[in-house]
């Protein structure tokens, strides 16, 4: 892994990203997940034709390709070089939250090199910790994850029920807690904000954390400016609500963070993760919040596409 980073971290950023634009395409070609990420963008996007949705399709692939060699490259790159690819936008709103003295937690999601975000952190002194569930033994998880120590973010992998202690002790010890807002959760766990109209099984812990500690809240987002350069954008500090309905709350802050992440997503929609099923647990009865019957249609496909 060293070695390739090593490797990549040596070669001009055009023939980087000739790499990456070619795996992507063999994975387009492969139609790995590609019918996942078409149902995805026909429940996100009604209103656009097949032709202009396959057109997103095409380039998320070629995005996602590019992002694998930025991912080992990074943490190989001189401090140099990585101080000329990154253009913060809102660094200010993260001195805010982060002097308010309670911690912060940075709301992000699968946007753009979501990975390249720490190294921008990093570089800066802040030191980044992600909460991680646990998952089997693989080859590509424990490559993951080695690169992500060597970007210097520190991998907490917690087991079932220890998520709000294991954050709550980074937060204690001063390090900023990254968290993922657009995973799937399963139900028994999940609040159900809307998400492109539609209800959107997600995790409530980065609500019930800055309830509980008083951390303020940002949402950064890494958004590549097709030149090499990442734009590192960065919003709030935000809270939560205080009516005294803790659920109501933290399901008010939950949806005000997927209406951030979708605005960003609206406008790079090629820059999304299109590839996780995002809306495959569906709520109790299904008929809650508009597009409940359509996300049911598209992920209960007959033919695979589950």
């Amino acid at each position: 892994m060293r070695l390739l980073g090593w490797i990549l971290s040596r070669l001009p950023p055009r023939v980087v990203a000739a790499l990456g634009a070619a795996l992507g395409w063999l994975a387009w070609q492969s139609r790995i997940r590609r019918r996942v990420v078409l149902d995805n963008l026909r429940l996100a996007f009604p209103e656009k034709t097949e032709a202009e949705r396959r057109d997103i399709a095409r380039r998320t692939y070629r995005n996602f390709g590019q992002m694998i060699p930025d991912f080992f490259r990074v943490p190989s790159l001189p401090r140099e070089a990585l101080e000329g690819i990154f253009v913060h936008d809102g660094w200010e709103n993260f001195e805010a939250a982060r002097a308010l003295g309670k911690g912060v937690i940075a709301a992000t999601a699968h946007f753009g090199n979501f990975e390249v975000l720490a190294a921008a952190h990093t570089l800066r002194g802040v030191p980044i910790t992600m909460i991680s569930r646990e998952m089997g033994k693989s080859g590509a998880n424990d490559l993951w994850r080695k690169a992500r120590l060597r970007a210097g973010v520190e991998d907490l992998v917690v087991t079932k029920g220890s998520t709000l202690s294991a954050a709550i002790r980074s937060l204690k010890a001063g390090r900023v807690l990254g968290y993922v807002i657009d995973q799937n959760q399963p139900r028994r766990r999940a609040i159900f904000p809307t998400f492109f109209g539609v209800p959107a099984a997600t995790a409530a812990t980065p609500a019930l954390l800055a309830m509980r500690t008083g951390a303020a809240v940002v949402f950064t987002v890494s958004v590549p400016l097709g030149d090499g350069r990442h734009k590192v954008v960065i919003e709030g500090p935000l809270a939560p609500p205080d009516t005294g309905d803790r659920d109501a709350d933290a399901l008010a802050f939950m949806q005000a963070l997927n209406d951030r992440l979708e605005h960003w997503i609206r406008l790079h929609p090629d820059r999304w993760y299109w590839l996780h099923r995002r809306w495959k647990t569906r709520p109790e009865g299904e008929g809650a919040g508009v597009g409940g019957a359509a996300a049911a249609a598209a992920l209960t496909r007959p033919d695979g596409a589950r």
